[in-house]
């Protein structure tokens, strides 16, 4: 990171170096999933006191501080991280590694709350920059639980004009993404994910008498196929759609026709009329291929996240900081991700950006996936994220809606 008269908190970034890799090993030790992240809140409320800082708690786990400025009265500037881990065993081999039994971080949030820590502490030393207030934001439960819409609720917009976040990848959907680069650009660029469920129920018996049964099961697959053609053959091919089926369940024996199959899975979009067809075009062949073969079939279509719209106006200032910080060339080419975020809840309410960012190092480890048991991430890159949403949310500040 160079340096930059513009951003003068990138030393105090830098120096924070080995106190940001020990609150990420710390928390990365500790995993608790959605909505029990008590222990964590718990530690990150310590450290924001031991800033002089009073946490603002107002549901089980989950928090914000606002760091007031002294350079004058402004807006609010939300920064936000999530704090929630995922049902994984870890197999990192890590001496930092979770002790608790199938939990991790395996998807970088514990990256995420040392960042935002170093954010705290951070502006904290430069409140004399701050014309207005930043509020940074420790969300539980993004993984599936959809935390950002319970501390909405709470109040952590309130008062808000802009927003920002990052999420930290080591391999991103089109390879290694390393340390000192970022993939940030206006418009969608995470899909919504929806979610559902079908049951098909037949008839059982014997697995010698199929003729006086209903079998399920390849009844199952006829709709698996089926529905995969929708997204082939229905939709327009420029606009993108992946239709995943995750689980199916069904049977008792080898010798037995099963009744009834469920499946479950999940249907990712980045446009509001692909999503319509989707769901309208899946009850219709969910019910009808199983009518066809003598079976009932129900679909039960549970709507998701959002998609993650960045605004194009609070990209700009990012960017501009990102380029400060990193110098030009630091933002890659990536296509939108289709995988989910409820930082969307944020961004329908309020101009956002949200920016991801690499974190591999080849030389160190080999870069694994987000949700892979063995992910990992280089620390070196926790100053530059530090010091993006610090230098972001300043920037921010300047130029108020």
């Amino acid at each position: 990171m160079p340096e930059s008269a513009t951003a003068p908190h990138l030393a105090t970034a830098r120096s924070l170096a080995e106190e940001l890799t020990g609150w990420r090993r710390h928390f990365h030790a500790q995993p608790e999933l959605a909505y029990e992240e008590h222990e964590t809140t718990r530690d990150i409320a310590a450290a924001v006191e031991g800033m002089g800082l009073t946490p603002v708690r107002r549901t089980p786990t989950g928090l914000w501080v606002d760091i007031a400025g002294t350079a004058g009265e402004g807006p609010t500037v939300l920064v936000r991280a999530d704090i929630d881990g995922l049902p994984v065993q870890e197999a990192t081999g890590l001496p930092f590694a979770s002790r608790n039994t199938g939990r991790m971080h395996a998807c970088g949030h514990d990256a995420h709350i040392a960042m935002a820590l170093g954010v705290v502490r951070t502006l904290t030393a430069h409140r004399d920059r701050i014309r207005g207030t930043v509020r940074v934001l420790f969300q539980p439960a993004e993984e599936g639980g959809a935390g950002a819409v319970q501390m909405i609720d709470a109040g952590a917009l309130d008062g808000v004009s802009r927003a920002i976040g990052l999420h930290i990848f080591a391999l991103a959907p089109q390879g290694p993404m390393g340390t000192g680069h970022v993939y940030l650009a206006s418009g969608p660029i995470m899909a919504a994910s929806d979610r559902f469920e079908i049951v098909v129920r037949g008839r059982g018996g014997h697995g010698s008498m199929p003729h006086i049964a209903v079998d399920t099961i390849p009844i199952a697959a006829q709709i698996v196929t089926a529905m995969q053609q929708v997204v082939a053959r229905q939709l327009n091919p420029q606009r993108a759609a992946v239709l995943t089926v995750g689980t199916i369940r069904g049977g008792f024996a080898a010798n037995v026709i099963a009744p009834e199959v469920q499946m479950s899975g999940t249907v990712r979009t980045f446009d509001p009329e692909v999503k319509a067809t989707l769901r309208a075009r899946l009850d219709v062949i969910v019910r009808q291929t199983a009518a066809a073969f003598g079976a009932e079939a129900t679909l039960d279509y549970k709507d998701g996240y959002p998609v993650v719209v960045n605004d194009e106006a609070t990209v700009a200032v990012m960017r501009r900081a990102v380029d400060d910080i990193l110098g030009e060339g630091a933002v890659v080419a990536l296509d939108p991700i289709m995988g989910s975020e409820d930082f969307s809840y944020i961004g329908e309410r309020v101009p956002s950006a949200y920016l991801h960012m690499g974190a591999a190092n080849p030389d160190a480890f080999a870069p694994a996936a987000n949700h892979d048991p063995h992910f990992t991430i280089d620390e070196a890159a926790l100053p530059i994220g530090t010091a993006i949403l610090a230098d972001t949310a300043l920037r921010l500040l300047d130029q108020p809606v």
